[in-house]
């Protein structure tokens, strides 16, 4: 891979897993950010779910009073 993955900046998105399993918690598993031409995204996955769900990606929304 020729992208460095050691990002400094927040992430744009947010990845989540939510398992198939009635009020089962939704898990972070990694975040993505746009590319240099903004014509699509770099994701990078902490984990990688191997139980049945539904990957989502939101939008970053970071806490009132962090450093952007």
């Amino acid at each position: 891979m020729s992208e460095n993955t050691n990002n400094t900046s927040s992430p744009s998105h947010i990845v989540w897993f939510a398992p198939d399993r009635e009020n089962a918690p939704w898990t972070r598993i990694g975040a993505q950010w746009p590319t240099k031409n903004g014509k699509s995204f770099r994701q990078v996955l902490t984990v990688v779910p191997s139980a049945p769900g539904r990957i989502f990606v939101c939008r970053n929304q970071p806490k009132a009073g962090a450093a952007a």
